[in-house]
């Protein structure tokens, strides 16, 4: 085909796509600005404060202005006078970038022209802010956080005639793509629901997902207590209790069956139970942190102790919901109970709330003020603003690497159980979350000796001495794996640290019938992260091959199974399904 027939077939395509987005322009205009409000985690004054106050401490540095234009200025020039050679080799290299994989950006001149004239001024932007003199530390940490979500908002992959692959996919479908892109944007901001990562009608809960066999055997206002069905004909004398994050459904234990840890548990011959939140509406905007450990916790424990006829029990933390254990095991270092924990499991659960990288932007007062106050309206925290939260630490993974796909290529979601079950968030408590904000990610208290009471019993993780396994993942964006290593300076038991690869969800779920990934050991605990991590040994594969040879050497001996006598219904229970 000539070059005029290439042009003219573009003509025609754009035009068909301009007389739908005409159309439609009208209606998504009206929906934006209430979308965009309602998945920002705060209102846009709070992001504006800080642009003013920059603006302001600019004015007061002109020579820091003029020096920065002259820089960047420079660099532009040096863009253009290599341009103008053609050896490849004369463009600087730069790190790997997952937006910039496509051919053209390389071999094109007008889409590599186009890339590095966007990285040298996102990379100038974010230097003339973190250099900028004048501003405290706490904004200075919130505009290079506020202008790496523009920056990589305005990168050309995010828009159709500066993206190569659109346009290629745009060309062939005689766009068809763009359109069909476009009408499923207009869709998802009227029905509320921006930028899906799965099909959702792909999956069912309790049929091809969370659908491992067991029974509720207990249930309260804040959780049921889920007891998996045995699958072999002995099992360890010592059970598992597992305790989610009450910020997500239980069943990321339980996704698929090939990717379900519950079920390759049970194979293994362990006794499991797991607790099911409720997803919480505003009359248990009371509930406590102190709420959720005696009547979530600490009766889930009673149960499972009574249920199985063991006095010890395995416990397993995951993100807060390991915090919650490790505050339950702190507590029951000062108060006899009826049971203890044999061993405890922490996954990806940060213990030094002042290690959790850009989470911090969000701590200030300015921030926790708007959450508190949209909690104060409606007495629960809605999922949407935790997962706006989430998807801004990272913005062009989690927010436009699906925008690209779904909008500008035009492509269906495909069905992936991990990211159902992101989206399938749950609401949080008012009193909870406010303590949780404030006592540990504004305040740091949870590591501190006292700084959490329960029943006016003070908290010291020190005088843990149950045996412990850490896991922390390595790309983690939600508790950095430097903010979990601490708890090896503080425990007094045995511990095992151990770093998979990954980040906050996929390295945790890796099953090794996967061959994923890789995991790192190391018996030595120097109080540098830095030092630990160039002195461990890279085992390749799942970390929860690691899990189960030191777990099961502390599991007893293996007996008949003990059945629950009393079953509330099949799991995965009623409390999974509300919405």
């Amino acid at each position: 085909m000539s070059p005029k027939e290439n042009i003219n077939d573009f003509n025609e395509c754009w035009g068909n796509f301009l007389e739908t987005f005409q159309e439609q322009n009208q209606r998504m205009t009206e929906t934006f600005f209430k979308g965009m409000q309602q998945h920002l985690p705060f209102p846009p004054t709070v992001m504006g404060d800080v642009f003013i106050k920059t603006a302001q401490a600019l004015l007061k540095n002109p020579s820091h202005l003029l020096n920065a234009q002259e820089e960047l200025l420079g660099e532009i020039q040096d863009l253009w006078k290599k341009m103008l050679i053609p050896e490849k080799e004369n463009i600087s290299p730069i790190p790997s970038d997952r937006r910039f994989r496509h051919d053209a950006w390389e071999s094109q001149p007008y889409f590599l022209f186009m890339k590095e004239y966007y990285l040298i001024t996102s990379r100038w932007l974010q230097k003339l802010v973190s250099e900028l003199e004048g501003l405290d530390h706490q904004t200075t940490a919130k505009i290079q956080f506020y202008m790496k979500q523009l920056t990589d908002a305005v990168s050309p992959t995010n828009f159709p005639l500066t993206n190569p692959e659109v346009l290629e996919e745009f060309m062939n479908s005689k766009g068809d793509s763009l359109k069909k892109g476009f009408e499923a944007l207009m869709k998802d901001m009227e029905g509320g629901q921006w930028m899906k990562m799965t099909d959702s009608s792909a999956f069912e809960v309790g049929k091809n997902i969370a659908s491992t066999p067991g029974d509720v055997v207990f249930r309260n206002k804040l959780f049921e207590l889920i007891h998996y069905a045995p699958q072999t004909k002995k099992q360890y004398s010592v059970p598992l209790l597992i305790i989610p994050p009450w910020i997500n459904k239980y069943y990321i234990f339980d996704l698929s069956p090939k990717n379900s840890f519950v079920k390759w548990m049970i194979e293994r011959g362990y006794n499991v139970y797991i607790v099911s939140w409720i997803n919480p509406g505003s009359e248990l905007a009371s509930k406590t942190f102190e709420d959720y450990l005696l009547e979530g916790a600490y009766q889930a424990c009673q149960e499972v102790s009574a249920l199985s006829g063991s006095s010890s029990l395995h416990g397993m933390g995951y993100c807060v919901g390991g915090n919650l254990l490790t505050a339950l095991n702190a507590y029951l270092s000062k108060v006899p109970s009826n049971f203890s924990l044999q061993t405890m499991t922490l996954l990806a659960t940060i213990v030094d709330f002042t290690k959790v990288g850009d989470l911090k932007v969000f701590m200030d007062d300015d921030h926790l003020q708007c959450i508190e106050e949209m909690m104060t309206q409606k007495g629960v925290l809605d999922a949407e603003v935790m997962k706006s939260i989430f998807s801004m630490l990272r913005p062009n993974e989690l927010v436009w690497s699906f925008f690209i796909k779904n909008y500008l290529l035009g492509q269906v979601p495909p069905a992936f159980d991990f990211l159902y079950w992101n989206s399938d968030a749950t609401r949080l408590p008012a009193n909870l979350h406010r303590f949780i904000l404030r006592k540990c990610f504004q305040k740091n208290l949870f590591m501190k000796p006292g700084g959490i009471q329960i029943k006016e019993t003070p908290l010291n993780l020190q005088e843990i001495t149950t045996p412990t396994f850490l896991l922390s993942t390595q790309e983690d964006h939600i508790s950095p794996w430097e903010s979990s290593y601490p708890a090896t300076q503080l425990f007094k038991g045995p511990v095992e640290f151990v770093l998979a690869g990954s980040g906050h969800v996929a390295g945790v779920i890796n099953p090794p019938s996967q061959s994923k990934y890789y995991f790192y050991t190391n018996p030595d605990f120097p109080e540098d992260v830095s030092e630990w991590i160039k002195m461990a040994t890279k085992n390749e594969g799942s970390w929860w091959t690691k899990w189960d040879e030191w777990t099961s050497s502390l599991s007893g001996e293996k007996i008949n199974p003990i059945l629950p006598k009393l079953s509330l219904g099949e799991a995965p229970g009623s409390y999974v399904r509300r919405h």
